[in-house]
């Protein structure tokens, strides 16, 4: 399978350009690309990571934008529909549907979309490079190259955890308190979090019990991760459960 990584900019995403302004990650699926009344349109599934105050205002000012037609929020995740050009920037122009995604597209607050994609055919992905030279604003290939497909990001490994534990593990992760030194004591958690020291270790422990084995499991069966393919599901995980 040939596989190639890309670093992409381009000022009419709708989501990159308001991830570098508001500070927020996303991971996203382009779905799909299709034709409705004659106008082109495409359909992406995304994951928010950040602050809930910054999450809040990127959806709020992608509410704003015109070219967006169809919006649906559950919690981190949304789904939405854009309209797009014949031409221009927009990366789903140009993608092949030989191609797959090896991992979710990275858009990242540095401005910067990442796409690692596969394909059977080298032919495939090297016009898609091409076309992307063309287009972008800037295009840079970080790797390309013909390697078995072994790492593949599945996003739904991780099990679901209460609001309590998911507030708990949020905030940890947040505050430092898996970093090294750590940042924070779990008194001082309890103290943002507004609870008992009892209630937020217990809190927080009933979250790595469900969360740790999920990823040993993982880890273990699949082997070393590549960079990407490790720290999209933790960062998912200690945003998201």
């Amino acid at each position: 399978m040939w596989k190639m990584k890309l670093k992409l900019c381009h000022d009419d995403c709708p989501v990159v350009t308001r991830c570098a302004r508001f500070g927020v990650t996303v991971l996203s699926y382009p779905a799909a690309v299709y034709l409705r009344s004659g106008i082109r349109h495409a359909s992406h599934i995304c994951f928010m990571q950040g602050t809930a105050f910054a999450k809040a205002a990127l959806v709020a000012d992608l509410k704003t934008d015109a070219n967006l037609t169809r919006l649906e929020i559950e919690g981190d995740l949304f789904t939405y529909e854009y309209r797009l050009g014949l031409e221009g920037q927009h990366v789903q122009l140009y993608y092949s549907n030989e191609m797959l995604f090896v991992e979710p597209v990275l858009n990242s607050p540095d401005g910067h979309e990442y796409w690692h994609v596969a394909s059977w055919d080298k032919a495939v992905l090297s016009q898609f490079w091409k076309d992307l030279q063309q287009n972008m604003d800037s295009a840079e290939m970080l790797s390309f190259g013909q390697t078995p497909l072994k790492n593949v990001y599945f996003p739904n490994i991780m099990p679901k955890l209460s609001p309590g534990q998911l507030r708990a593990l949020t905030l940890a992760y947040d505050r430092g308190y898996y970093a090294y030194p750590r940042k924070a004591t779990l008194r001082q958690l309890a103290k943002i979090a507004g609870v008992s020291l009892s209630t937020f270790q217990e809190s927080l422990r009933k979250a790595e019990s469900h969360l740790l084995p999920k990823l040993i499991e993982v880890h273990v069966q699949s082997g070393p991760q590549m960079e990407l393919a490790i720290k999209a599901p933790l960062r998912k995980a200690g945003k998201r459960r």
